[in-house]
């Protein structure tokens, strides 16, 4: 057993390596950069060699097209970038594995890593942390476990600090990067943290401030000057005359951020270039800290709504959180820190290294995760005994009891059990079926025991039983879930539309396993191809439209693919498990034909070409133009008033996408996707109050008619469930959900189907509608047998009988006569 001890911070702008030994984090040094321990994440390339860091940087000036940095921007998404110097493109997986090897010769001689626990931001969804892990895997490492960077913070500050100092409460973190945005709130009591919430944006970081500097201060002040129309677009488009310039002004605008954090002004040399009167550019641009401050200034007020979010969200007074934990390299920027401060009245803390922290604070977090890529060859190794254990898996006391039930024969055993280090060993004991021993702790490490049963000749026994685990530092309790996860299911209300079912809801702790059974609305024939079995698993949340999610798991069950025919009415099991990773495995399971299919998901990226991004964009907004219209003519103004917000935001995101060329380099298109996924869920929170009441009308017909059926035909266990749903009305109504509302009211639909189903009239009645239709039946033979055998159902009044026959009619019919039926009928 050998824990894996390696943390890496991945970052956009700057990498690091730490390695957690002897209850100590060592930062590794950047052997080809003299005092520093961050590797600039930038990849060069030229004809013979590829250069990563800060020697890939000194090339922007002279080969631009072939240098590539803020790729984990694009992590994630089908985005490739054109290396002129090997005329090859490179995906953002490929250079951040270049870069993960690169942080491997950090490492001295003779030691060596094939395993390490790295960081993403918390608000990276699934594809994303997949293909991070991917970046891991093509750099040689053999098990990469992902953990998110706020915790990665907190490790790195709770495990700094001795433990009479760090008292039992809640504080912030506040992570802004080179590329990316991340708040939590974390929580921390008896020496274990738990994340309680999180906000954050994949595409707001201090890239973003030095994309400004040339937008909105270099580039009018050059067109201003000289005779340049359409600067910018000759800057950011992949075929524009100044591509190449545009990536060597990034690089100097950058250095002039970093001077401003320490003088009041910075300078930027803008030259190399002519316009379009040949007149050759050659400016030096001051830029003051003022001047700087202005235009950033929005930027951090959007991380501090963020923030703000969060508080409202859980109901804290700033005097709620000790402090704001300070991350990352945009929170070197003094405004940075003064604005945040100002505004939130909570104290900052930049106690830890911005640029460090989160590297450490993996390797505190590797140090308690063990290797497990050798074990898989033994995983065929059938346990002979069963051990369940009970202990805590952190303790800041000197011992820890742990004690543990065995399931098996223990005639003639022994055990014993071992601390990793050598410093503790019980020796043989004689096995009985409840065994336990106090564990001696080395304080501020975790602490790693096997315990291993032999029989009389010495030869080991084997268990169902791990490590043993016990952190006598600081730990934490688990990953969250950075979204809800749903499964896309039909909407019966809604004929044609669909819904989202959650299936794992936000900030659960990961991992996840969840069973849900569902029935089939339809009958699938072996050897069809036209009737399909959807599971589109949805990553967003729940309560929004299915529009404001994204997709991370999907696959079809056709015809084809089945033993057997499977009715409308059988189950389908869908079990979906997740892991603290990410990685999706969903099993779907046919009790009619027995049969199971099962995808594991690694999704790696999203393709979001700009011209499906403009008509998603216009699809979306013929939609907002619909529910402004119904609004008004329903006169209800306050949701008029949020939609009219919304068009306008819309007309926003339209007019910016308009201006994006097919071949735009810059990342823009996926800012833009955010945002038009979160206009999506704004149109489903204006016409929240909508929903609510349609769901509310729906809930209440159906217990109107629910209890007239059941003072007619009902039987006690249906009586019971019907209260039983009822007494929970206030709870129901209080959550303003109208998904949850709308469950209840399917719920005492179901109640009254099974009463339905059962009496007499309308089994006739349906028996009678169905027999009008025989001639749109898929199976004319066996149409008229089962009207045939109706009719004789009908006069003995074998009304169980009736039921099947009614159901296998309805089987027979065409989906679209199916349908007809069903609104004929009422269900």
């Amino acid at each position: 057993m050998e824990n894996i001890n390696f943390g890496i911070d991945l970052g956009t702008t700057n990498s690091a390596i730490a390695k957690f030994t002897k209850g100590q984090v060592h930062v590794y040094n950047n052997p080809t950069d003299f005092g520093r321990n961050t590797l600039p994440s930038v990849v060069g390339f030229r004809k013979d060699k590829i250069i990563v860091g800060n020697q890939a940087k000194t090339y922007y000036e002279k080969d631009p097209k072939s240098v590539v940095g803020v790729f984990k921007r694009r992590m994630g998404t089908s985005e490739s970038f054109k290396i002129k110097a090997i005329n090859e493109s490179k995906s953002p997986v490929e250079l951040s594995a270049i870069v993960l090897k690169e942080l491997k010769t950090f490492l001295p001689p003779g030691e060596s890593i094939d395993a390490a626990v790295i960081t993403i931001p918390a608000s990276f969804d699934t594809t994303q942390a997949s293909a991070t892990k991917e970046a891991g895997l093509q750099a040689g490492f053999k098990q990469v476990i992902l953990l998110q960077e706020p915790i990665a913070a907190s490790l790195a500050y709770a495990n700094m600090k001795k433990e009479k100092e760090l008292a039992d409460g809640q504080w912030l973190v506040y992570d802004f990067g080179g590329g990316t945005f991340d708040v939590a709130l974390i929580k921390i009591k008896d020496g274990e943290m738990r994340v309680l919430d999180h906000e954050g944006d994949n595409f707001l970081g201090g890239a973003d401030f030095d994309r400004l500097i040339i937008e909105k201060l270099i580039v009018p002040k050059i067109e201003k000057k000289y005779s340049i129309d359409g600067l910018l677009d000759s800057f950011q488009s992949g075929s524009g005359r100044l591509n190449g310039k545009y990536y060597a002004l990034l690089h100097l605008a950058e250095q002039a951020k970093i001077l401003l954090s320490a003088k009041s002004s910075a300078e930027i040399e803008v030259s190399g270039f002519t316009d379009e009167n040949d007149n050759e550019i050659d400016e030096e641009m001051i830029i003051s800290r003022s001047e700087f401050n202005e235009l950033i200034k929005d930027y951090v007020d959007v991380t501090i709504d963020m923030v703000k979010k969060i508080l409202t969200r859980n109901s804290l007074k700033p005097s709620d959180v000790n402090f704001t934990l300070m991350v990352g390299g945009s929170t070197y920027i003094p405004y940075v820190r003064q604005r945040v401060e100002e505004i939130l009245q909570i104290p900052i803390n930049c106690e830890i290294d911005p640029t460090t922290a989160v590297a450490i604070g993996a390797a505190h977090y590797a140090s308690g995760k063990t290797k497990d890529f050798s074990a898989k060859q033994n995983n065929n190794r059938k346990p002979q005994l069963s051990v369940k254990a009970a202990y805590l898996k952190t303790s800041k006391e000197k011992e820890e009891l742990f004690s543990a039930k065995i399931t098996g024969n223990i005639e003639g055993l022994f055990y014993r059990i071992k601390r990793a280090d050598g410093g503790f060993d019980t020796g043989l004991k004689p096995l009985s079926a409840r065994i336990s021993e106090d564990l001696p702790l080395v304080e501020n490490v975790y602490n790693f025991f096997d315990l291993t049963v032999y029989n009389g000749a010495n030869d080991i026994i084997e268990t169902d039983l791990d490590t043993i685990g016990i952190n006598s530092g600081f730990g934490i309790s688990g990953q969250p879930l950075p979204e809800d996860i749903s499964l896309e299911v039909d909407d019966d209300e809604n004929p044609g539309e669909t819904k989202l079912l959650l299936v794992f809801q936000k900030n659960s702790v990961l991992p996840l396993k969840r069973t849900i059974t569902r029935q089939l609305n339809k009958t699938v024939i072996k050897g069809s191809v036209d009737e399909l079995i959807r599971i589109n698993v949805l990553e967003g949340p729940y309560t929004a439209l299915p529009e404001a999610n994204k997709r991370i798991g999907y696959f079809e069950i056709t015809g084809k693919n089945l033993i057997r025919d499977i009715h409308k009415g059988s189950d389908v099991e869908i079990t979906i498990q997740m892991t603290e990773s990410r990685d999706l495995t969903v099993s779907t399971y046919l009790t009619m034909a027995d049969q199971e299919f099962k995808e594991i998901y690694n999704p790696k990226e999203r393709n979001t070409p700009v011209s499906v991004l403009k008509l998603d964009i216009e699809n979306l907004s013929v939609k907002l133009d619909e529910e402004l219209e119904q609004a008004t003519q329903t006169e209800n103004y306050e949701a008029a008033k949020e939609l009219l917000n919304l068009k306008r935001e819309m007309e926003a995101i339209s007019e910016n996408a308009s201006d994006l060329t097919d071949d735009d380099i810059t990342d823009k298109r996926y800012q833009l996707e955010d945002k038009k996924r979160k206009v999506a869920l704004d149109i489903g929170n204006a016409t929240m109050d909508k929903r609510i009441a349609a769901a509310k009308s729906e809930y209440f017909e159906a217990k109107q008619e629910c209890e007239e059926l059941l003072d007619e035909n009902g039987n006690d266990h249906e009586r019971k469930y019907f209260n039983d749903v009822v007494a929970q009305e206030n709870i129901i109504f209080s959550s303003s959900n109208p998904l949850k509302i709308r469950e209840f009211a399917e719920s005492l639909h179901s109640i009254r189907f099974n009463i339905m189903w059962r009496t007499p009239d309308f089994l006739v009645a349906l028996y009678n509608n169905l027999s009008s239709d025989l001639h749109k039946m898929n199976d004319a033979s066996q149409a008229k047998s089962l009207s045939d055998a109706g009719k004789f159902a009908i006069e003995s009044k074998n009304w169980s009988r009736l039921s099947e026959i009614d159901r296998g009619l309805l089987n027979l019919l065409p989906k679209a006569a199916q349908q007809e039926a069903t609104r004929k009928i009422g269900f």
